[in-house]
């Protein structure tokens, strides 16, 4: 889920090129794409990537020859997705749309929602929405794969490490600086330094932060059945730096 303007422009809006800092920080993750493939292989057919974004899974998928739809909220993100199938000689289908309300005109073999989307679309009516959605989407015999925060996670803060994610467009420097993150019983709130600088050198900075719901398994699997699904398995990624104690919940349509 996200909110962006446009791509690749000579000069960014006051506080940089959302589609840059989207790519900063999330293009550089792929503990989960070994994953996805694998999904892909094994169920066939068509696969709708939820929360798009820039094409990071969409885009992997597609260069393996699979049939991709992408969907996101921001129409600016799938614009350079689109941009980069065609840089790569691939196809992905593009749709702008929510995954708490998808309308899309296909029925899909698997359907991906990664880097925990499930924790950002408002908690449990959110979630529940989701699953119905991608429930009402599903060929039979079809799956739903979520990533999701294995709890309980320790409450508490702490400094993520200091390690900037930075992107140069056309002289305009991003800089994405982990600085804090803070879990208690409420969710998650994670802040990053943006900093840009221009070409000319002068350096403009804000907080951006980023907020998660927690929620467990068994919670999970309540929404599941509430939402018309069942959890069919689940399995651990591996974990990173950034990205730790990641499961994947497989989930599919009760009458599927």
């Amino acid at each position: 889920m996200s909110a962006a303007d446009g791509i690749g422009t000579a000069q960014p809006a006051a506080l940089g090129d959302p589609v840059t800092w989207h790519d900063a920080e999330n293009g550089a993750y792929a503990a989960d794409l070994a994953l996805f493939e694998r999904l892909a292989e094994r169920h066939g057919g068509a696969i709708a990537d939820l929360g798009a974004g820039t094409g990071r899974v969409a885009l992997h998928l597609a260069g393996k020859g699979h049939s991709v739809t992408a969907v996101d909220t921001d129409a600016s993100l799938l614009n350079a997705l689109n941009e980069r199938a065609a840089s790569m000689g691939v196809e992905v289908a593009t749709e702008v749309g929510d995954a708490r309300s998808l309308d899309l005109p296909d029925r899909f073999a698997l359907i991906l929602a990664p880097m925990q989307l499930l924790h950002i679309v408002g908690g449990e009516c959110g979630r529940r929405r989701v699953l119905s959605s991608a429930a009402a989407h599903l060929e039979p015999g079809g799956r739903f794969a979520a990533i999701v925060l294995e709890e309980p996670l320790p409450v508490g803060a702490g400094t993520p490490e200091p390690i900037p994610d930075v992107r140069d467009v056309d002289g305009w420097v991003h800089s994405s600086l982990p600085t804090g993150i803070r879990i208690d019983e409420s969710g998650i709130r994670m802040t990053r330094l943006r900093q840009l600088v221009d070409p000319a050198g002068n350096l403009t900075e804000e907080q951006h932060e980023i907020r998660l719901d927690r929620f467990t398994l068994a919670e999970l699997d309540r929404d599941a059945e509430a939402s018309g699904m069942i959890v069919a398995g689940c399995d651990r990624l591996p974990s990173t730096i950034e990205y730790e104690d990641s499961i994947v919940v497989l989930m599919e349509a009760r009458d599927g």
